[in-house]
């Protein structure tokens, strides 16, 4: 199955740092994008790297596959925030540093009264993942439990 322009949108989500959503958008039998493996556990994930990208994150999307999650990429280690603007799901945020869960935000609600939170590690990270709320429960993650990312990021 042929999709057409699926060269020209590849070639743009490269642009924009979410290198593995050319899998989705070229169709089925392309090739696998990045995963991390969390405890052992495969995820694959949307790589994000700008600053734009990381601000606009998972705003504005229905939902989250299970599976499936966004991955953030930072210059450096730091209590970098997360907050949960447009969104329409709940999600866990899992923040990581030489390859250990060093944080967890569990089930964070997409619908809050008043002010959005912000939500920042105990401790410096230089990459988040978040997934599906429930993911971190159901696959038994905590902190310290080791992280493998499958390419390494760059």
């Amino acid at each position: 199955m042929r999709i057409p322009n699926a060269l020209p949108l590849a070639r743009l989500l490269l642009a924009a740092g979410a290198g593995a959503l050319v899998a989705a958008a070229c169709g089925p039998g392309a090739a696998r994008g990045p995963r991390v493996l969390v405890d052992g556990h495969p995820i694959e994930v949307e790589v994000v790297r700008t600053p734009e990208a990381r601000a606009r994150g998972l705003s504005g999307r229905p939902s989250l596959p299970r599976g499936r999650g966004m991955l953030f990429l930072f210059d450096h280690a730091d209590r970098h925030g997360f907050w949960m603007p447009d969104m329409h799901f709940d999600i866990d945020i899992v923040w990581i540093r030489d390859g250990r869960i060093v944080d967890l935000a569990r089930n964070v609600p997409h619908e809050v009264e008043g002010p959005l939170p912000l939500y920042r590690p105990r401790e410096p990270a230089k990459v988040v993942l978040e997934v599906p709320a429930g993911t971190a429960d159901e696959l038994g993650w905590e902190i310290g439990d080791p992280v493998v990312f499958e390419p390494a990021p760059r």
